[in-house]
């Protein structure tokens, strides 16, 4: 399923993330997922347009990108056997995240082509 993710900048510092998660807390949104590198924290939220609003009132950068949400089955070589039907349409993956809900294993991931992607997935469970 394509959902809207949040991309922020932050400062490669210690107390950044903290700032980050106290304004969210503040405004009571809930972080379903995140992953961060360097100085880009991607964040999956309820509501992508209100928490891009609120950091932004906060004057961080931030934009929101297209990603698929999808459901892993947590079984040996089936996230390989999609990893194969990704690549053999030609679809690169820019970069991709996982995390357990407690109901089963889910995938943040962006492809280079969000459409296709999210076509050739739907045979995976959907969110």
């Amino acid at each position: 399923m394509i959902v809207k993710q949040v991309t922020v900048t932050v400062e490669n510092k210690e107390g950044r993330l903290k700032e980050v998660m106290d304004i969210l807390g503040k405004e009571n949104i809930n972080v379903e997922a995140l992953s961060m590198a360097d100085t880009v924290l991607r964040l999956i939220v309820a509501d992508p347009e209100e928490t891009m609003n609120v950091l932004k009132r906060h004057k961080y950068e931030v934009h929101l990108t297209d990603v698929l949400r999808i459901k892993v089955p947590s079984q040996p070589g089936v996230l390989g056997n999609m990893l194969v039907s990704i690549a053999a349409e030609k679809i690169n993956l820019e970069y991709m995240y996982a995390f357990a809900t407690g109901s089963g294993d889910e995938m943040i991931i962006r492809p280079s082509d969000v459409k296709k992607a999210d076509e050739l997935l739907s045979t995976y469970e959907a969110i």
